[in-house]
């Protein structure tokens, strides 16, 4: 089998187990005892969650902890929090995985012909869709990297960068919460 095909299911394959884990914490129970059992901490588990939020592997058990955080708390701090949380996670992820990411995302690159695809969009001037698609993806749960080199974040210094994850993250986050809490 091929090693890059074996390294896709590998990651897909963890995915679907963390998944799962995130939807049997939901449905146990368990995260919401959990959750009243740190109230007093409660700030402390929002930026926890934001922390998870930035990888693909944790995402899901990030959102089963907004959702039950959400359905007490106040959604605007529960983000605010939260976001905290993935400014910590990006740079992290940023700090010690840099070269890793870029070797990765190199490989994926030249697998989809990006390259060509930006040519493309540039003689149809819609160039701009990449940083916007970039933009969605950091809002979004999955995973940061991708959404950041997209917008060219591999240009910009830690302050840049932490200020774009936090507003991008907060916004995804609110998105999430909000409704949660709205419905319950």
């Amino acid at each position: 089998m091929d090693p890059k095909l074996k390294k896709l299911l590998f990651k897909t394959t963890v995915f679907a187990l963390s998944l799962s884990f995130a939807w049997w914490l939901l449905k146990s129970g368990y995260l919401q005892g959990l959750v009243e059992t740190i109230l007093p901490f409660r700030f402390i588990s929002e930026i926890v969650a934001g922390i998870f939020y930035t990888s693909f592997l944790t995402s899901p058990i990030s959102v089963a902890m907004l959702v039950v955080l959400a359905q007490t708390n106040n959604p605007v701090l529960t983000a605010l929090l939260a976001g905290i949380g993935t400014v910590i996670g990006d740079l992290l992820i940023v700090k010690f995985f840099r070269s890793e990411i870029s070797s990765d995302l190199k490989l994926v690159s030249k697998g989809l012909h990006l390259q060509r695809i930006n040519v493309f969009l540039k003689i149809l001037h819609i160039d701009f869709l990449i940083p916007v698609l970039g933009a969605i993806i950091v809002a979004s749960p999955l995973p940061d990297e991708l959404g950041l080199t997209m917008l060219g974040a591999s240009k910009l210094n830690y302050r840049e960068l932490a200020i774009l994850s936090y507003i991008l993250n907060t916004a995804g986050i609110l998105l999430i919460v909000v409704p949660v809490n709205l419905l319950s």
